[in-house]
């Protein structure tokens, strides 16, 4: 168990600093198309070897706790809330948040400095520091959930 919990704690760390350094990245002020592609370059990278696998991996190890230990996945409301809100975040990043830096990414490469005015890469790089910061403090609220427990165990 406690080596599930080191690795456990290792892709949380993994997905938590990823989003925190999309969110830096996309805090960041252009000065040329080059600059723009290249950092919207970087966040694909953190985000396919940072934040797509820490979530994953966290996901993953949450599932064997929560079938191989006695913490369950809905026995305690705490962990009903860390699984709606991880969840929530992984669907969000899927779905939302990847096509939006996948579009500006695309526009960066084929514009370069017409990219820093187009209207869709500007509120793809707004929507990821919003989005950055918003997830950010979800897992790191996340994360204190985790430790302080929070709230009775549901009734029987």
């Amino acid at each position: 168990m406690k080596v599930l919990k080191i690795f456990h704690l290792i892709f949380v760390m993994m997905w938590v600093v990823g989003v925190a350094t999309l969110a830096i990245i996309s805090a960041l002020t252009y000065y040329s198309g080059d600059e723009l592609y290249t950092a919207l370059r970087l966040s694909r990278i953190v985000d396919d070897v940072l934040v797509i696998p820490g979530a994953t991996l966290t996901v993953l190890t949450a599932i064997v706790y929560g079938v191989w230990t006695n913490w369950g996945f809905f026995k305690h409301r705490w962990i009903t809330v860390k699984w709606i809100i991880s969840l929530t975040i992984v669907l969000l990043g899927t779905f939302y948040f990847s096509p939006h830096l996948d579009n500006s990414l695309y526009i960066a490469d084929t514009t370069r400095d017409a990219a820093l005015t187009n209207a869709e890469v500007t509120d793809g790089i707004r929507i990821s520091l919003i989005g950055g910061i918003a997830q950010g403090s979800a897992l790191v609220f996340l994360v204190v959930i985790s430790v302080l427990k929070p709230w009775k165990a549901k009734k029987k």
